[in-house]
């Protein structure tokens, strides 16, 4: 009986996890003059545990979005060479990233002594061991040789306040496989005994791994009926061919090619990755965010050994 409460604690726990979250990354910027009319302009990123933002260069084959901060052009600044970054990395086992705080520098000169407005927009996706959040954007502004403000503002892809999911009944879908075929999810899930339904994307490190971990499950039970449909929230159909090449993923694979915005993830109120659910052969959910022990245990109680 204990085991058994321990069972659902962790499982609530884990429910939690995907669904009271608030952005982990805040960001400064300040100026220092540094010559004559040149600046050095500081963008730095503290990162609450147990989450990591990525690198410019993310390496890793794709796995991690790349950090990306784009200057908006001003007449009146002259930018010297590239942006630099500096941070304790943290060796993952295929790809870096840093886990407490980077800063990233840019040097710039004035073409006057007058006060000069310099405007960028930061993106950036925190993940953790466990899942990724959508990826962010902030439009900052900081006014240079002049009073060191900073005005900011959250841009279109806000992880500042994930919204409580609703555990909304299944409903039939149809999306496109990578060959741009319409597959309609009900042929699939009414045909089987049951149904894995995942949401992931290429770029995403945890559900990379939790996929290569489903492989040898789903050899295992497909001849017992068991299925997976493996949605895709990539935005860029190559990497996300890539990717199921790479891991060898031998289900179905869909994706609309509209990421957080695509109205099945909407639907289902993804708000991080890796989600999913178990449906049955009537498209009853009997299970949610199953991952590692928890999948398998459920399958073994299912399906047998």
């Amino acid at each position: 009986m204990l085991r058994y409460i321990l069972g659902l604690f962790l499982c609530f726990s884990a429910f939690r996890g995907f669904t009271q979250v608030k952005d982990p990354v805040s960001w400064t910027a300040v100026s220092e003059k540094i010559g004559p009319l040149t600046f050095k302009v500081n963008l730095k990123a503290v990162i609450k545990k147990p989450y990591h933002i990525y690198p410019m260069k993310s390496s890793g084959g794709g796995l991690g979005m790349p950090t990306a901060i784009i200057f908006d052009v001003n007449d009146c600044i002259e930018f010297l060479g590239g942006i630099e970054e500096k941070g304790v990395e943290a060796e993952g086992k295929r790809l870096a990233y840093y886990p407490d705080s980077v800063t990233f520098s840019q040097k710039i000169r004035l073409k006057s002594d007058n006060p000069q407005i310099l405007k960028f927009k930061i993106k950036y996706m925190a993940c953790n061991d466990r899942m990724c959040l959508p990826p962010a954007g902030k439009t900052l502004s900081l006014v240079v040789n002049g009073e060191n403000t900073l005005d900011q503002i959250d841009d279109t892809l806000k992880t500042s306040e994930i919204a409580a999911a609703v555990e909304k009944p299944y409903q039939d879908f149809a999306l496109p496989d990578t060959a741009g075929r319409l597959i309609y999810a009900k042929d699939i899930v009414h045909n089987a005994t049951y149904t894995f339904i995942d949401f992931w994307a290429s770029w995403c490190s945890p559900c990379r791994q939790q996929g290569r971990a489903l492989i040898p499950l789903f050899e295992k039970y497909q001849s017992k009926g068991f299925r997976v449909i493996a949605v895709s929230l990539d935005t860029d159909a190559e990497k996300w061919a890539k990717a199921i090449r790479n891991d060898k993923y031998i289900w179905t694979n869909l994706s609309d090619l509209r990421g957080f915005d695509s109205p099945l993830a909407k639907y289902y109120n993804i708000t991080a990755i890796p989600r999913n659910f178990l449906v049955d052969q009537e498209g009853n959910i009997i299970a949610r965010d199953l991952h590692g022990e928890s999948l398998t245990s459920k399958l073994i109680e299912l399906l047998g050994r």
